[in-house]
This record gives structure tokens, C-alpha cells and sequence, in this order.
């Protein structure tokens, strides 16, 4: 996740031995079960790591930002299971990477919102031990989870309090506001929230159905525990269709735009009496910043 001193990036460099304590739960989080979540892998680049969700067996749905330094895919792995240290996890290699071309990368007098903070990677083999977890697509599933105080579960290998990274960890926040667009939300804060090292990670809602649905891609936030940023995957489905071939879109719409995402006029703008900042809080908010949850570097590269 970006950090901007009010925001900042979150993926995060990893320690490569496992730490001595054992971690405890992530900005008012836990560990997760077990088997749960799974998902959310960690995808591992030299020494920094970043969170994605598998969204079919050979793609990873993850943050553009991650891999703004264009990484050598012969250097890269994706971690399924629990952590990133135990011998038992599958560990699968990565063939190629890409970022959205509309990412704008994390300069914050650049980029103030909606900053299409979307990536891929491509896996060398199929993910056959996993069920990937797909993207809301539908108007019905939008309007039934997506509004302000809806619940969403975040989870990722990130930091917590003690700066312990590389164990899969989950924590339920609420939606705080929407962009004026809806293609970015606000969640968490007051102590839970996402850190370093989730970026590109997911927040999941439960559907009335039971089942779960990918909702927002960790993009950047406040100092950790004060709340972050999160990218619509809806507005990234054509992109990755074009890219991968993996078609996540349910509503047959060839332009991706036809899901109503627009916050409604008392939920999403943010313009409540006493908000500060109007719309995302941001235009005046991230005019003051400074970049947040780093690891990754902030110098832009050619995307791949």
C-alpha cells in the first residue's frame, strides 16, 4: 500500500529468516486459520514482498506498484499457504508480470486519486490446490455489498505492530468512503487496517450467498492503523483479459463499464457536514503528501 505521510506503498522488504517471536495479529488482526484464505498468496521479488489473490490457476491480480522497479521474472516467486518461511508452502516461479498502462504511478503531485494501481503475474504452472477467488462483476453483487459501513476482510503477509512480516494475517474493517467515480474506496483505520507488505493484497466481502467476492486491491494508505486505499478490480477486467486471456467479467459487457459503481449521492461522495476534504478526503489530504508503507522503491520503470 502507498503511504502518504499521511499516504504510503506497502509492499515491504522481507526478512528472509524467520523472526525469533512468534507475530502477533496485524493492526488489530489475526492470524489466519489454517487452510483459510487461500487465495492470498505472497509473491516474493529479491528481497521485497507484496500480497495478491489468485483469480485463476496461472494469474495473481496484485498492485501495479509492486512491480514499478520491473522485476526479472526469473527472480520472482509466488508463496501459497500460511507464511513465507515454512518448508511445507508451494512455491511456484513466475514467467511474466505486467501494470495497467493507465497506472500513474506513486507521486503523490501527480497522483491524488484513482491511480489504476492494478498488476499481474503470470504463474509457470497451474495453482491446482486452489480455488481462485473472483472479482465482483455483477450489479446485484455491487449494490448488495458495496457501500459506506459495508464489512470487508483484508488480508495479507504485511507488517504488524512489531514490524513482523511474511505471515498471512486478516483483519475486518469497514468501507469509510468512496471515490467520486467509485473506482477507489477508503476502509479501516482506529487501528485496523493493512501495512507494509500487503500491498496488492485483497479485501473480500461475503456475498448473501455465502460465497466470497475479491472487492478492492490494496493500493496505499495512511500511516498503518489510520486506514487505506483500495482499486475496484471491475475496472481492471478488460485489461486483464487482453493481458492473460483470463476473462473474470460475468455482465458480458466487452468495455468493462457497465457496472453502475457510482457512489450514491448520501454514501460514497464523502461531502457529509464535517467531512474533511469533500470528495475521498483527498484533494486537500494528499496535496500535504509524503509517500507511506515503502519497501519498494519509489523511481518508475518501464512496465513491462
Amino acid at each position: 500500500m502507498l503511504q502518504f505521510g499521511l499516504v504510503a506503498i506497502l509492499a515491504s522488504p522481507l526478512p528472509w529468516t524467520a523472526p525469533g517471536p512468534a507475530p502477533s495479529p496485524i493492526y488489530g488482526g489475526d492470524l489466519v486459520e489454517p487452510g483459510s484464505w487461500p487465495s492470498v498468496v505472497a509473491i516474493l521479488m529479491g528481497d521485497v514482498l507484496c500480497t495478491g489473490t489468485l483469480v485463476s490457476d496461472t494469474v495473481v491480480l496484485t498492485a501495479a506498484h509492486c512491480l514499478d522497479s520491473n522485476p526479472s521474472p526469473s527472480l520472482m516467486h509466488v508463496v501459497v499457504g500460511e507464511d513465507v518461511f515454512s518448508q511445507y508452502d508451494e512455491v511456484v516461479g513466475v514467467v511474466e508480470h505486467g501494470s495497467h498502462p493507465d497506472f500513474c504511478g506513486t507521486d503523490p503531485d501527480v497522483c491524488k486519486v484513482d491511480i489504476w494501481d492494478y498488476g499481474y503475474v503470470v504463474l509457470d504452472r497451474p495453482i491446482t490446490s486452489v480455488e481462485p477467488t473472483r472479482p465482483i462483476a455483477s450489479q446485484a453483487e455491487w449494490d448488495e455489498s458495496m457501500y459506506v459501513g459495508a464489512p470487508i476482510t483484508v488480508v495479507g503477509f504485511g507488517d504488524d505492530e512489531k514490524d513482523l512480516k511474511g505471515f498471512k494475517r486478516q483483519v475486518d474493517v469497514e468501507i469509510v468512503r468512496f471515490s467520486t467515480t467509485g473506482l477507489e474506496f477508503q476502509a479501516g483505520g482506529m487501528g485496523f487496517d493493512s501495512c507494509q507488505g500487503d500491498s496488492g493484497g485483497p479485501a473480500f466481502v461475503t456475498l448473501a450467498s455465502g460465497e466470497l467476492a475479491l472487492a478492492g486491491v490494496v493500493s496505499r494508505g495512511y500511516t498503518c492503523g489510520k486506514g487505506g486505499f483500495y482499486g475496484i478490480p471491475y475496472a481492471a477486467l478488460c485489461w486483464l483479459n487482453q493481458e492473460t486471456g483470463v476473462d473474470l467479467r460475468t455482465d458480458a459487457c466487452e468495455a468493462c463499464d457497465c457496472l453502475d459503481i457510482s457512489p450514491k449521492s448520501d454514501e460514497g461522495c464523502g461531502c457529509r457536514s464535517g467531512d474533511a476534504g469533500g470528495s475521498f478526503g483527498l484533494a486537500v489530504l494528499l496535496a500535504l503528501v509524503g509517500l507511506r508503507r515503502s519497501g519498494a522503491r519509489r523511481r518508475r520503470t518501464s512496465r513491462p
